[in-house]
C-alpha cells in the first residue's frame, strides 16, 4: 500500500512585500497597482503598520520589501524603516524618482535602517527609460539618485520590467548596472492587470530567448540576477547547468552554487496598502487581511496559500512538468490570460518531458 503523499509545508524563509501606500505622483504608461495622487484612507495607519511589522518578524522572513506607489508619501516611512530594523529585518526600500527624492533623503533612509534601496531602471537608454516612466529627465534623475545611493553606501537594487521594447537592452543594461555597482537585479515579467495593458508584452519563445540572454549574463555581472512573476528561470537555469555537467569532461563536475540557490523555490507574502494579503502583487485574490487575521495563520493556513502550495492542484502542461516542485508557473498571470488560477503559464515555451537528463538529476 503506498504512503500517502506529504502535506505541501510553507516556505520557511518567505519573502515578504509589503505595499506602504499607492499615493504617487507619476503616472507609469506599465504601473500594475493603479496609483492614485493622494493617499488612499483605507491605508494601514501607523499604529496598524507596527503591529503588522511584529508579525512579519514572527514569520522571519528572508526579506521584507517595503514598496509603494511613493513611499515618501507617507510622513511616517521613517518611523517604520526604523522599527523594522530594530525587530531585526532591516528592509528593502524600493523608492520612487521625484522631486520629493533628495541626497538628505537618501541619507536618512539609510540611517534609519533601510537594507537597501531599490530603484526602477527599464533602459540604459535615456529615451526609452523617459517613455516607460512617462516623464521625461527620468533616466537622469535616476542616475543621481542612484549616485546618492552610493554616497550614503547603501546597497543598490535595480528593479526593471522586461518588455518587448527593452528586450534586446539587456547586456547594455546590465554593463551600466555593473558601472553602478549594483547589488542585484530584479527583472519583472509582465502580468496583465486592470491599469495595465499588454502591448509590449514578449511571447513564450521570446522570454526563453531573454532567459538565455540572462543566463549568460549572470556568469560574468558582478551582482545577482533574479526574476519576479518568472519563476520558470529557475527551470532555466537547472537545464543549463545539468546539461553543462552532462557534457563537461571533468566528471567531478558541479553546478555553480549561485545557479543552484536560484533554482530553489521561494514564496512571496505580498501585504497591499489595505492590509490585504496575497500571495504576489499582481494576483487579485486576498488570503486574509491583517488587520483581522494574524498574518502567520493567513500564510500558513489560507485556502489560497494551502491551494498554491500543492503542485497537484497545476493544470495541463504546469500539471504535467516535471520542473514544477521549483517553479509552480506564475499563478498571477495564469489567472490573468484564463481566469483560472491553476491553468499553465503562457508564457513558459517548456513542453514537459523534452529534458529527460535533467528530471533524473532532480528527482536523484
Amino acid at each position: 500500500m503506498p504512503l500517502p503523499e506529504a502535506t505541501p509545508q510553507p516556505d520557511a524563509t518567505p519573502i515578504v512585500m509589503w505595499e506602504l501606500t499607492r499615493a504617487c505622483r507619476l503616472e507609469c504608461t506599465a504601473c500594475a497597482i493603479g496609483s492614485q495622487q493622494r493617499r488612499s484612507p483605507l491605508e494601514l495607519s501607523t499604529y496598524e503598520s507596527y503591529k503588522t511589522l511584529d508579525q512579519i518578524v514572527s514569520l522571519r522572513p528572508s526579506e521584507l520589501i517595503m514598496t509603494g506607489g511613493d513611499l515618501l508619501e507617507r510622513a511616517d516611512i521613517y518611523q517604520l524603516i526604523d522599527y523594522a530594523r530594530r525587530r531585526g529585518v532591516p528592509p528593502t526600500i524600493t523608492l520612487t524618482v521625484t522631486p520629493a527624492l533628495t541626497g538628505s533623503v537618501v541619507g536618512k533612509l539609510r540611517h534609519n535602517g533601510a537594507a537597501r534601496v531599490a530603484l526602477a531602471l527599464d533602459s540604459a537608454m535615456p529615451e526609452r527609460h523617459d517613455a516607460a516612466r512617462g516623464l521625461n529627465g527620468q533616466f537622469a534623475s535616476t542616475l543621481l539618485a542612484l549616485r546618492w545611493t552610493r554616497t550614503a553606501d547603501t546597497p543598490i537594487e535595480i528593479n526593471t520590467l522586461l518588455t518587448r521594447k527593452n528586450v534586446n537592452d539587456l547586456k547594455t543594461l546590465a554593463e551600466l548596472l555593473a558601472d553602478l555597482r549594483a547589488t542585484r537585479w530584479n527583472i519583472y515579467l509582465f502580468v496583465p492587470t486592470a491599469t495595465t495593458k499588454n502591448a509590449d508584452t514578449l511571447k513564450a519563445d521570446e522570454v526563453e530567448a531573454a532567459f538565455e540572454t540572462l543566463y549568460e549574463l549572470s556568469q560574468r555581472v558582478p551582482y545577482e540576477i533574479r526574476t519576479f512573476e518568472g519563476p520558470h528561470y529557475r527551470r532555466f537555469v537547472v537545464q543549463k547547468t545539468t546539461k553543462a555537467m552532462f557534457e563537461s569532461v571533468e566528471p567531478t563536475f558541479e553546478p555553480h552554487l549561485e545557479d543552484r540557490g536560484r533554482a530553489q523555490r521561494q514564496e512571496v507574502i505580498f501585504i497591499s496598502h489595505n492590509g490585504e494579503v496575497s500571495a504576489s502583487p499582481f494576483l487579485p485574490l486576498a488570503a486574509g487581511n491583517v488587520r483581522y487575521q494574524p498574518l502567520g495563520a493567513v500564510y500558513r493556513t489560507s485556502d489560497l496559500f494551502v491551494a498554491l502550495r500543492d503542485p497537484k492542484n497545476l493544470k495541463g502542461k504546469c500539471g504535467r512538468c516535471e520542473f514544477k516542485s521549483i517553479c509552480n508557473g506564475s499563478r498571477a498571470r495564469a489567472f490573468a490570460a484564463t481566469g483560472d488560477l491553476f491553468a499553465p503559464d503562457p508564457l513558459c515555451a517548456y513542453q514537459p518531458g523534452t529534458f529527460s537528463k535533467e528530471t533524473a538529476v532532480l528527482h536523484a
